[in-house]
């Protein structure tokens, strides 16, 4: 008589210890049009059957041999499945808003998109047939390693939470750790770029998961942060004249003390910080704790801004 032994484990990434300083309103939307596509396709399929699953294939998805310039973009949207959606908009969602916080909403648009165009083309070009490919290509997951790649780049020594569920001999049991972005990110981009590897190297590159396509994503993603960062946004001019600071409404004037309640959120590129009051600002910048820049952000604020604009003696 013999004994079974049965063993589960499930680990999720479920922060990304940052706290976004606006609305990720273009992540949302993402995911939103992702959700909807699915819904529309799902609802077509389940009325129509095959007839309208076809359709979706050769109209939404990206065949390479066969597809019409738009599909490159609606195949960023499309899914094969609950779970592939599910899965990639847990990631979006984790990623996305970070990174679209830290470099901005537009700039995130474009690169979640371009992000995709590229990881097509990755894929592409490990296929065997190339632009002749037969093999339908169609998910969120290329963009979506644009954004693990730009927030690789943006805060990799930042710690991402993670949380374990698992079950042995029907025994529950469950935990949470913590590692850096740089580990965790590294690891996963390794391993698809040994899957992809060897996808090619076996002279199949379709078909199950694109592993070049998130490759490909992943390093453009990096490449487009490696261009905002070498070239930032650039701040107005200040006119000539007598010197003159202006304080946002929602920052407390210099001559308060360090009594004031902390109401001020700092940026140094890796990780954000706070609140802090203006006193105390004053006093990690005489110290060295902080340099000029840093940003800082305050509840009524749109975007963040370089403490260099706060009062006179913050910024040695």
């Amino acid at each position: 008589m013999g004994v079974s032994c049965f063993a589960m484990l499930i680990v999720l990434p479920v922060g990304m210890n940052y706290q976004t300083a606006r609305a990720p309103v273009v992540t949302f939307t993402l995911m939103g049009l992702n959700i909807l596509v699915y819904l529309i396709s799902l609802g077509f399929i389940l009325g129509q059957g095959s007839d309208a699953a076809i359709w979706i294939y050769q109209h939404l998805w990206l065949i390479p041999e066969d597809s019409t310039w738009y599909t490159y973009v609606t195949s960023m949207f499309v899914h094969a499945g609950f779970f592939h959606l599910l899965g990639n908009m847990f990631y979006l969602f984790l990623f996305g808003c970070c990174v679209e916080d830290m470099i901005g909403r537009w700039r995130f648009l474009g690169l979640y998109l371009m992000g995709g165009l590229a990881a097509e083309l990755a894929y592409i070009a490990g296929t065997p047939d190339h632009f002749a490919s037969e093999i339908p290509m169609g998910g969120a997951s290329g963009a979506i390693s644009a954004c693990m790649g730009a927030y690789l780049l943006l805060r990799a020594r930042v710690d991402i939470d993670f949380r374990y569920f698992g079950l042995i001999i029907f025994r529950p049991f469950s935990g949470e750790f913590s590692l850096p972005a740089w580990v965790v990110i590294s690891f996963w981009f390794l391993k698809d770029l040994f899957f992809a590897g060897l996808a090619f190297h076996l002279n199949r590159g379709g078909g199950g998961v694109a592993f070049g396509a998130h490759v490909g994503g992943f390093v453009a993603g990096l490449g487009l942060v490696g261009l905002i960062k070498l070239f930032p946004r650039k701040e107005a001019e200040p006119k000539r004249g007598p010197m003159r600071v202006h304080l946002p409404a929602a920052v407390p004037a210099a001559a308060e003390t360090h009594t004031e309640t902390p109401t001020l959120y700092l940026y140094d590129g890796e990780a954000q910080s706070g609140p802090f009051n203006l006193f105390q600002i004053q006093q990690m910048v005489s110290q060295g704790a902080i340099t000029s820049q840093a940003q800082y952000w305050s509840e009524g604020m749109t975007e963040w801004r370089s403490i260099s604009e706060l009062a006179d003696g913050v910024v040695s």
